[in-house]
C-alpha cells in the first residue's frame, strides 16, 4: 500500500490526533469537556467522549469541545459544531481539519471560527509511520489568549473580521 493509499481507505476514516497537538491546547483551554467523535485515540482527550456507538452527531454537546471528525463525513460534524456553538451549548471549541479552502465546509463552517491556524508540518496524527500527504489546520471558536499565543508558535494564524465576510487576515 502506498503512502497516499493509506489515507484513502475505510479503515482510516478516523485517525487519532497526536498528543503533541492536543495536550498543549488542553492546557491553554483549561481542558476539554467533550470529544464527540472519539474512539481511535489511545489516550482520551476530553473528560467525556462519544464513540461511534454513542452517535456524537445526535448526543448533547457542551462546554469546551475538541473535534477531530471522521474524514468521510466532515461537513456534518463541522455543521453540528457551529450550530451548538451558536446556540450556546458549546462555550469554546477547537476543530482539526485537512487544509482545503476550496471546499464548501471550509467556507460554511470554518469561516465562523474566531481564529484559524495553518499548522507547520504534517505529522499531527498518529499514523504508524505513514506521513499524511495533506496539511492540517485548526479552527478556534472563542479561544483563550493563551491558546492564540500557542497557535502563533505552531504555524500561520489568521482571523476573520467581525462580519465574517472579508476573509482571512494575518494577525499583527
Amino acid at each position: 500500500m502506498s503512502e497516499n493509499e493509506f489515507w484513502h481507505t475505510e479503515e482510516n476514516d478516523e485517525v487519532a490526533t497526536s498528543p503533541e497537538l492536543w495536550r498543549p491546547l488542553s492546557r491553554h483551554l483549561n481542558g476539554f469537556d467533550l470529544d464527540p467523535a472519539a474512539g481511535c485515540e489511545p489516550t482520551p482527550i476530553a473528560e467525556e467522549r462519544y464513540t461511534e456507538a454513542d452517535d456524537g452527531l445526535t448526543s448533547p454537546w457542551y462546554g469546551t469541545v475538541w473535534l477531530n471528525p471522521p474524514f468521510s463525513d466532515k461537513p456534518a460534524w463541522y455543521s453540528r459544531l457551529v450550530a451548538q456553538y451558536k446556540n450556546g451549548n458549546v462555550d469554546r471549541a477547537v476543530a482539526v481539519a485537512t487544509v482545503d479552502t476550496s471546499t464548501d465546509w471550509f467556507h460554511d463552517y470554518f469561516s465562523t471560527a474566531d481564529v484559524i491556524v495553518f499548522l507547520d508540518g504534517r505529522d499531527w496524527y498518529i499514523t504508524r509511520g505513514r506521513d499524511p500527504h495533506f496539511a492540517t489546520m485548526l479552527g478556534f471558536w472563542n479561544p483563550t489568549p493563551e491558546s492564540v499565543k500557542w497557535a502563533r508558535s505552531m504555524g500561520t494564524v489568521g482571523h476573520f473580521d467581525d462580519d465574517g465576510q472579508s476573509g482571512l487576515e494575518a494577525f499583527d
